[in-house]
């Protein structure tokens, strides 16, 4: 038999083993096809909550009955005044109100005499529901501000301007798709995710549930080489992997272009060119990722320890992309050459419709190709040796 055939049998018996394990197969297949989506609508109808509070502002108001002029200019503006509870510091703190402006009693005096009047806005700034009604309520007093300024510069026969020397003009050069960073963020965080949980489960159940069932040893004394039983056992677990990717991207796309999603201002193309960005740029981690489990399996003496052992990996995957969001700074040019964080770069990029040049996907593909080979050489290696059979 060719050493072809061999891999072939032997990724033959590890596809029928994955898919005869139907409890298994059936929760990671509808996790992959559900989860995303499922998230995804969450966070969009979240951000169109905020989005609603923002254009629809309820502000309690503690003494409005000494600011009668800024309350009229607050109704103008579409807000829904009411009156503060006595208590409403304990509420803010309790999340029972988002904010609340206190007047203050000398408010009235204090116009007259010619001085700042003061209002207080009660806030918790922690709390992130209420962060869009403390930013709408912020920007309306700025403008009241503005206004009564401009009307007593007016009064004492001063141009308004005067107050005003500098003219600034926003130009937000972000196209509309590239605004919604958060979400951006974790589509592409998902569907990273998904290639190395979608082969997870398949690799430690073909190593260390192989070990622990005592059925290794059989695969160990048929004519194969270790090099083409860790082949096949990896070709296996990889063609599962990509299924999963490939039905996780295909929840994207489905619900992205036909569910009734909230709008939430921020168009977001994932179509058919955006799926197959998303495929091209995940492919290394779908061979990286399976060898490396079957390494951290072969390592397990048990599925439990197994399964702890790749809770370090769980660790980088999870929190190398988080890290590289929340820097803040513009990504180096080497970054492309480093695994997990080379694809989520490409994945945001591929979001915000931005292309992906041949030159920068290569790089990113590069070190995973390496990798995967130095972890099937090393997985090789360590199922050669007969410690692999024991449990103990």
């Amino acid at each position: 038999m060719k050493p072809a055939d061999r891999i072939l049998t032997v990724v033959t018996k590890e596809l029928v083993d994955t898919f005869r394990d139907r409890r298994t197969m059936m929760v990671t297949l509808l996790t992959a096809i559900a989860a995303g989506p499922l998230f995804l609508a969450l966070i969009l109808n979240v951000a169109a909550s905020q989005a609603d509070k923002a254009r629809e502002l309820k502000l309690p108001v503690a003494g409005e009955e000494h600011a009668p002029a800024l309350i009229a200019f607050l109704q103008r503006a579409q807000v829904a005044i009411s009156r503060a509870p006595a208590d409403y510091e304990a509420k803010i703190r309790a999340g029972e109100l988002d904010v609340v402006l206190a007047i203050d009693p000398a408010y009235e005096a204090d116009v007259g005499s010619g001085k700042s009047a003061t209002v207080r806005l009660v806030f918790d700034r922690s709390r992130d529901r209420a962060r869009s009604a403390i930013d709408s309520a912020e920007s309306l007093l700025r403008a009241y501000n503005r206004v009564w300024g401009s009307q007593r510069l007016a009064l004492r026969g001063v141009a308004p301007d005067v107050g005003r020397p500098l003219n600034v003009e926003d130009i937000d050069l972000a196209t509309p798709q590239q605004s919604g960073s958060l979400i951006l963020f974790l589509v592409a965080y998902y569907g990273l995710f998904a290639s190395l949980m979608g082969g997870m489960a398949a690799a430690l159940d073909s190593t260390a549930g192989e070990r622990e069932r005592a059925s290794l040893e059989p695969l160990l004394a048929m004519p194969l080489s270790p090099v083409q039983l860790i082949v096949g056992k990896w070709a296996a677990v990889a063609t599962f992997d990509a299924l999963v990717v490939a039905l996780t991207l295909a929840g994207f796309y489905l619900t992205l272009n036909f569910a009734p999603l909230p709008a939430v201002g921020v168009p977001f193309l994932f179509g058919a060119a955006e799926l197959g960005r998303f495929l091209l740029v995940l492919l290394p981690l779908i061979a990286l990722l399976p060898a490396v489990l079957l390494y951290v399996g072969l390592r397990g003496r048990s599925l439990k320890e197994a399964q702890a052992n790749v809770s370090a990996l769980l660790f980088v995957v999870s929190m190398l992309p988080v890290i590289q969001h929340f820097l803040q700074e513009k990504e180096p040019p080497w970054l492309l050459w480093a695994p997990i964080s080379g694809q989520f770069l490409l994945l945001s990029r591929a979001l915000r419709g931005e292309a992906i040049p041949a030159l920068d996907w290569l790089p990113s593909a590069a070190a995973p190709v390496a990798l995967t080979a130095l972890s099937l050489l090393a997985a090789s290696r360590l199922i050669s040796r007969e410690t692999v059979l024991g449990t103990r």
